[in-house]
């Protein structure tokens, strides 16, 4: 299975789950045309897209998918904002609650976003589990008996990057709002295990955030076998059990 980054930060998310059958995709928040791209126009493929939550760069885009036939899935809560704020009738899937889609089957479950409904996503995959976290102040489940194989999880800001005299109304909703690197560290060293493979951080902040730092604090939390690396626009990560 291959994972691509279709692009990740504040100005849209999309990601594709590439098996040999079908195609998953994460998030609406950018355009049809560089998703179409991304899955070499292999729309017939897609057995779905999950949707985190209603915000723009997380799901502009819908209307565009939904045309191309593209079935969108979220939790019950975040179905009706959708509803509300777009006018578009996505999937329900109530939470903590399993969905098969295709060769994938996911589980949506509450991720704390400030006041805004939120969600991330357990995805069973060909390859193994694969834990969807983005746009999360914390993790609120124990995933450490789950034997996660990857995940792209959230890796926003560092607090000594933020400066409370510059921006603090800006500043202050994002340390509310988004994962801090300490707050990552803990819940990658909470999944590490032998069955860890590939650890991808998405949705850092191009003003708070510190690739190469952040890479290299991730690293000393895992073993030295796992992919820690940073989800940018365009790259691509092979996911696979063995060989290991």
């Amino acid at each position: 299975m291959v994972a691509k980054t279709i692009n990740s930060g504040s100005k849209g998310n999309g990601y594709a789950l590439i098996s040999e059958e079908d195609v998953l995709l994460l998030e609406c928040g950018v355009p049809a045309k560089d998703m179409l791209k991304t899955i070499d126009y292999q729309t017939s493929k897609v057995v779905g897209c999950l949707l985190s939550h209603e915000h723009g760069d997380h799901a502009k885009y819908i209307k565009q998918y939904m045309q191309y036939g593209v079935k969108v899935y979220g939790s019950d809560e975040v179905q009706s904002n959708i509803e509300l704020i777009y006018g578009e009738k996505i999937e329900g899937i109530k939470r903590m609650n399993r969905k098969k889609l295709g060769s994938f089957s996911v589980i949506p479950f509450r991720v704390p976003h400030g006041e805004t409904d939120c969600d991330g996503w357990l995805i069973d995959s060909p390859e193994g589990k694969l834990l969807f976290i983005t746009d999360a102040e914390y993790c609120p489940y124990d995933f450490s008996k789950m034997n996660i194989n990857y995940g792209l999880i959230e890796c926003n800001y560092s607090m000594d990057n933020i400066s409370f005299e510059h921006d603090e109304v800006k500043n202050r909703r994002v340390v509310q709002t988004h994962m801090e690197v300490q707050t990552c560290k803990r819940l990658i060293q909470s999944i590490n295990s032998e069955s860890l493979r590939s650890i991808g951080l998405i949705h850092l902040s191009a003003e708070n955030g510190n690739p190469q730092r952040f890479r290299d604090e991730m690293r000393s939390q895992v073993d030295a076998d796992v992919d820690i690396w940073i989800s940018e626009k365009g790259i691509q990560k092979e996911f696979k059990l063995e060989p290991f």
